[in-house]
């Protein structure tokens, strides 16, 4: 849909800019349609328009989207952002550490968490709770894991919100410590 859109836009002689290709990898990344992502910024780079830190944070949430994320391919992505002389911002690592949950990748996540930090980003609550939500969805749940990452928010001022909880209470039942 989001492509006969842009070809009835360009019929009325219309030319779509950043912000154009934005909403419709945007609208991609919603579906998890990351070929139709790929194909949208294939497009806009013939156009000479260039991919801002909104369009590669779609990208991401595109293969977080996705059935399985390919980490390799976010991690290709975060780095040629950062090639490109584009600082990955908090949505960009943000959707990054949620396509580590989604993979129950916790290691990943927890690299990923530090590397924002050293760029002076500071994590909030969804940060958290994707890495929360990592260790709910790893093979093996480490529900100490859960309680560090629950005191960390505390001693950051984070209040844990529903979504929080939720992740915890995931990660003791799939570990199997209804007690913690």
């Amino acid at each position: 849909q989001v492509s006969k859109i842009l070809e009835l836009m360009k019929a009325r002689g219309l030319k779509p800019n950043l912000a154009t290709f934005n909403c419709a990898i945007n609208a991609c990344a919603k579906k998890g349609d990351v070929g139709a992502a790929e194909r949208l910024l294939q497009e806009m780079e013939q156009m000479g328009l260039k991919p801002d830190f909104v369009t590669f944070s779609s990208f991401i949430d595109a293969f977080t989207k996705a059935a399985r994320p390919d980490m390799n391919q976010i991690l290709k992505i975060l780095e040629l952002m950062k090639a490109r002389g584009l600082k990955p911002n908090l949505r960009t690592f943000n959707c990054a550490i949620n396509a580590c949950a989604k993979a129950g990748d916790v290691a990943e996540a927890e690299r990923l968490l530090q590397e924002m930090e050293r760029m002076g980003l500071e994590p909030n609550v969804i940060t958290f709770n994707s890495l929360i939500d990592a260790c709910a969805k790893a093979e093996e749940p480490d529900v100490n894991q859960v309680s560090k990452i629950l005191e960390l928010m505390k001693a950051r001022g984070l209040k844990p919100n529903l979504r929080t909880f939720n992740c915890a209470i995931n990660a003791c039942a799939k570990a199997g410590d209804v007690a913690e």
